[in-house]
Parts: structure tokens; sequence; C-alpha cells
């Protein structure tokens, strides 16, 4: 007989037709996403789902990243909670042992995504990290930051491509030398963190975020996600592993404008244009300039990311993924196609 979990509702069933309330567990493959505007809602029916899982599936661990209050942490019958700034808490920021050809590609496009760097980015990273196949690997993203920093002076493109990125990764390095927490927290192991371990070994356990800033949540978040991404195999099965838990997740998931940055592009296309055939490419400022948005190359990057992992990384590795929010408008499109169980409480 296989495992149900009752979602304590009625939901349509996209695979069969008609109403459900009763789930199979294959379902929770495809993702599960619980909106609604009353918060105590949706963490009651987030807590009723998840304490099914504890007792039907005792040794499928979940992992609870908690992005705002932690004052209902106590709904969730949790192992162990890791808070930002917890000695114990590590998230590397690559795992050396996965540095292949695929795994370095996309970590130059998070490095370039998080820190909202030029794309072209990736060509002058790629040249640094190639180098690191032979040698030692930065324990500390300060570190890479540097070299990457060096070797773009070192080989320069144009003047206005090098001052430009010099000043990006500038800005990258600030951000760490103003919370040395930050870049404790983000080192590199020689062995798997005690989180993921736990995790995999079946556990609840909690990372909480919620003392953080916006933008520190989704550079934590990011390297936290590509950390399992990397140390968890790709399976072929339908065996559920592993379920993550992204609660409140608005903001950091927030979408970006993406019918403005249209308009921008059209009334400046002919500045545009005439920049590319005079420098073959657009510096980071004037990218931004272009679509109207100071933060446009971190969120159109930072997008397309969530978007690998969620809607391929993760079902390749049988994770399921919930995610609760309360307004499904306002967070990245692809989560109405990739999420088979949708909740909505209003």
């Amino acid at each position: 007989m296989s495992i149900k979990i009752d979602l304590g509702m009625m939901v349509w069933d996209y695979e069969n037709g008609g109403e459900i309330s009763n789930i199979p567990l294959r379902y929770f493959m495809y993702n599960l996403l619980i909106t609604g505007k009353n918060r105590a809602e949706r963490n009651a029916t987030l807590s009723y789902i998840l304490n099914q899982l504890y007792v039907r599936l005792p040794d499928i661990g979940v992992l609870f990243i908690k992005l705002k209050s932690n004052e209902d942490l106590y709904l969730y019958h949790l192992d162990k909670v890791y808070k930002y700034g917890d000695s114990d808490l590590v998230i590397p920021y690559f795992i050396k042992e996965q540095f292949d050809a695929r795994n370095r590609e996309q970590f130059e496009e998070y490095i370039n995504a998080i820190f909202g760097f030029h794309p072209e980015m990736t060509i002058v990273m790629g040249c640094l990290l190639h180098h690191y196949k032979t040698g030692e690997f930065p324990s500390s993203l300060v570190d890479l930051l540097e070299d990457l920093k060096t070797n773009l002076i070192e080989h320069p493109y144009s003047d206005n491509f090098t001052e430009s990125n010099i000043r990006s990764i500038e800005k990258a390095i600030h951000l760490f030398e103003n919370d040395p927490v930050l870049e404790r927290t983000l080192e590199i192991l020689l062995e798997v963190p005690e989180w993921l371990k736990l995790w995999s070994e079946g556990k609840a356990i909690c990372i909480d975020l919620s003392g953080c800033d916006l933008f520190y949540q989704k550079v934590l978040v990011t390297f936290l996600l590509q950390t399992i991404k990397n140390l968890i195999p790709i399976r072929n099965s339908d065996v559920l592993r592993g379920i993550i838990v992204l609660e409140d997740a608005d903001k950091i998931l927030k979408k970006p404008p993406h019918e403005d940055y249209r308009k921008n592009f059209i009334m400046n296309r002919d500045y545009f244009r005439r920049i590319e055939e005079e420098n073959y490419f657009l510096t980071k400022e004037q990218l931004e300039g272009v679509y109207g948005d100071k933060e446009y190359l971190f969120n159109i990057q930072l997008e397309r990311m969530f978007e690998d992992l969620i809607c391929d990384e993760f079902r390749y590795r049988n994770i399921s993924l919930i995610t609760v929010c309360e307004d499904l408008s306002e967070i990245y499109y692809y989560y109405k196609d990739s999420s088979q169980i949708k909740i909505n409480l209003d």
C-alpha cells in the first residue's frame, strides 16, 4: 500500500483529474507550494503535513530554512536548530571534491548571480578556476575574490570592462569585511557539514536565517542549496530522499520586474546598439542603465540559478521542495509549473 499524505483540504489532482485531499507520496517529488495571506494558517498547514511525514517517513530528513520570525519553531518537532552566527553552522561556498567541469561552470554562474557581476566575468572566473585544479582551492571566499581581482588586473580586457568589474569585486569583498561572521560561515570544510550529515541521516534540521537582512539571506540560501546539489548524487528513481522547506520565501524569490525591463530596453534601444557597436559590450553600469535597475544583473541571474535548481537539480536527486509564501503572483513565475501540489489558503 503506497503512502499518502493528507493535506487537510481538497486540491485538484492534475494527473488523474478531480479533487483529492490524500496525496500519494510520489507527488512530493515535484514540489509543494503553500500560499495564503494568513501566516498562521500557512504555518498550521505546513506543520500538519510535516508531522505526517515525520511519522510515516522517519528516515527521510527535513531541512527547514527559516527566513522570517522563529517564534513558531515549536510547531515542527526539530532535532536541531542552527542560527546564523553559530560556530557549528558552516555552509561551504564550494566543494573541492566536486570540482568537475559541470559544477565548475555552475559555480561561475552562481558567483556571478549573487554578486551581480557582469555575465562575461564567467570567462575570467573560468580562467582562474582552471589553475585551482592542480593547486589548493582557497578556503575563504574572500581569498577567491582577491584572486579574481588580481587575475583581472594581470590579464586585463578593455579599460572600461576591467575597471567596472574591479569595482564590483571590491564591493563584494567589502561585504565580508563588514561582517567577518559571513566569511567564516562560508568557508570550505574538509568534511561534509554537520547539518547536511544530520539531514541525510533522517533528522529534522532548521537553519534559522531570520536574523539576516534580505541580501545576506539570498547569499546564504544560494550557497546552502548549491552545497546540497554538489553533495547529493543524482539517482534515477522515484524514492524520496529528502525534504527542503523554504518558509516565508516571498522576498527571497521575488520575481524581477520583467515588464519594466522590457519597456526600459525599448526606450534605450538606440543607446544600447550604439555602445555595443563602439565597444562590443556594455559594462555592468551601462547594462543596469539600459534596463533601469541597479539590481538588474543580480535579479535576472539569481532567477535563472533558482530555476535550474528547483526545476531540474533537486528533481534529479529525488529531493522534495516545500515552498511557503504569501502571494504566488509575486514570486518566480516557474513555481506555478514546477509545483505538482498547490495549496492556496485564501
